[in-house]
């Protein structure tokens, strides 16, 4: 019996080490890449640092997804106002001190995919951004 409680504590253990091991691995991610979207930067890379937020984000890090809202939003090299539209959606959503200001950018990018796009691009990014909250 005892031998069963040490192998159920091992593995939760395990699990628990596991967990704050992905946490961690995502918040590195997510500030490197960070960094590699700064213009000022003598490493800039926004192709780089736009996959290094995608893997925080896979990894549930919670500013990732506004992080991704914005850098989709605003920097040219990788510009995608669906997708960066539907990260916005997921940041408002989930409730933290970055969710008005997603709501805000949201909005904006909803603006301007009328203006350029038409009412079927927003109508997508909106599935999009539905579809990625559920995941």
């Amino acid at each position: 019996m005892r031998l069963i409680i040490v192998i159920i504590l091992l593995v939760l253990s395990q699990s628990a080490n596991s967990y704050e091991s992905e946490r961690i691995l995502a918040n590195e991610q997510f500030v490197r890449g960070t960094e590699l979207l700064k213009r000022e930067s003598k490493e800039f890379d926004p192709k780089a640092g736009l996959k290094l937020l995608l893997e925080s984000a896979k990894h549930k890090y919670q500013l990732a997804p506004f992080g991704l809202c914005v850098a989709l939003s605003v920097t040219p090299e990788i510009l995608d106002l669906k997708e960066a539209y539907s990260w916005c959606y997921v940041a408002e959503k989930i409730g933290d001190k970055f969710s008005a200001l997603a709501t805000k950018q949201g909005l904006k990018i909803l603006e301007t995919l009328e203006q350029n796009e038409g009412a079927s691009s927003v109508n997508q990014a909106k599935e999009m951004g539905i579809s990625k909250y559920r995941q």
